[in-house]
């Protein structure tokens, strides 16, 4: 047994702890509260002293492209969500099995030095289900389908059912199915994974409402789109749009009844966040990608009103500077009007829900597994504990994944 501790204990959104500790057996929590108060009722072989930091629950990174990770800085800024995804294909076209895997390594890394121990990571070409399976990380692995052509659609579920087939899952490893999003996946291939994840009882996501010019598609089948899928060779000849929005066309195909992650929703309707509510999905926000691309100010605080279930994600380094989760708690605080353990949640039992772990982690409760970050803290002592926690300055020093210390700058 080992006891952790540190000045602050922030075990769950509600409840901070001055002096606080947990006590962690193999890869459980057994205890948790002030050091006095376990000290003297826990014999352990091994005390970790923080110092000067807050003990939070590992951090949940909801939307990752992990095998991006290599295109940081490589991808130019710009309005035009079309012309960015054509910068990521064209820069994918000379790539080699290696250079993907080091993506993807140098990804891991990056996620467990800021505190993520759990991460949602999206796949386009499988490498993740074997580069990710080795790490310590807590993960899901959705593989990506893509396909506009209705007359494709079991075909390509077929495919992507077989290889997901040869995915042996274990305590750490989940894997589930993502439709990229409407402008790239059929009505008619939505309905084959939704029907498909139903009776597997498979985990689902998508990117949804992400752009006005997606919108624009789908509604009217104009706009930017249509000429980067006719480029692409990914148009159909006789594609209608479906005259809907996004929300609604998930809803059409019963896609929402899976419980999926909603990534994005930058754009939605006030008519359309009742549907997201009553299908008990999860919506994940990545706070710096959307100011990355200019977006308008994203819905949140409705979304929030309406007791939506809302979670972070960092998306890629194409469109981010860092895979740290605490950077968007931090960005979060600074730009929205938010309460702190709003976000604290939101990084932390609210991913936790949505990937349906909440039982297992996303809290600091005796019983849970050990899934732990410590965040270092600096500057003036007497300020409020949040906006040091929040501050630029703070930075993580400890990740604990499943009761096994993956990163610890205690001892340099």
């Amino acid at each position: 047994m080992v006891i952790i501790r540190a000045k602050y204990l922030i075990p769950d959104s509600k409840n901070c702890i001055e002096s606080g500790a947990v006590v962690v057996n193999d890869s459980t929590i057994t205890h948790v509260g002030t050091f006095n108060e376990i000290k003297s009722i826990c014999k352990v072989e091994k005390i970790i002293d923080l110092g000067n930091a807050i003990i939070l629950p590992g951090l949940i990174n909801l939307h990752t492209h992990l095998d991006l990770t290599n295109l940081h800085n490589l991808i130019k800024p710009t309005n035009r969500f079309t012309h960015w995804v054509y910068q990521i294909v064209c820069a994918r076209i000379r790539w080699k099995n290696e250079d993907y895997i080091s993506s993807i390594e140098k990804g891991i890394s990056l996620s467990i030095e800021s505190g993520t121990t759990t991460v949602a990571d999206i796949t386009n070409t499988g490498h993740s289900f074997y580069v990710l399976k080795k790490s310590p990380l807590r993960k899901i692995i959705y593989k990506e389908v893509i396909d506009l052509n209705p007359e494709h659609a079991n075909e390509v579920i077929n495919k992507n059912l077989s290889e997901l087939s040869n995915i042996e899952t274990d305590a750490l490893l989940l894997k589930g199915i993502s439709p990229h999003a409407p402008y790239s996946v059929s009505k008619e291939l939505y309905k084959a994974v939704a029907q498909t994840a139903k009776e597997m009882n498979i985990p689902v996501c998508t990117h949804i409402a992400e752009t006005q010019d997606e919108i624009e598609f789908l509604t009217k089948g104009t706009g930017d789109f249509p000429a980067l899928l006719r480029q692409l060779r990914a148009l159909p000849d006789n594609w209608q749009p479906p005259e809907i929005t996004p929300i609604k066309y998930l809803n059409d195909t019963g896609f929402l009844n899976n419980h999926p992650l909603l990534i994005h929703c930058n754009y939605i309707t006030d008519e359309e966040i009742p549907l997201i509510k009553l299908s008990g999905a999860s919506v994940v926000f990545c706070p710096r990608s959307h100011h990355f691309f200019g977006h308008k100010q994203h819905p949140l605080l409705k979304l929030l009103d309406a007791n939506l279930n809302v979670g972070l994600g960092t998306d890629s380094l194409a469109s981010n500077d860092s895979l740290s989760i605490l950077d968007e708690m931090k960005y979060l605080f600074h730009h929205y009007s938010i309460l702190p353990r709003t976000i604290i949640s939101m990084a932390t039992i609210n991913g936790a829900k949505a990937l349906g772990m909440e039982k297992q982690v996303g809290q600091i409760s005796k019983g849970f597994k050990a899934d732990i970050c410590g965040i270092k803290l600096q500057g003036n002592k007497t300020v409020d504990i949040y906006k040091r926690l929040f501050d630029t300055s703070s930075e993580n020093i400890f990740t604990m994944i499943n009761g096994v210390i993956c990163y610890n700058m205690t001892c340099h």
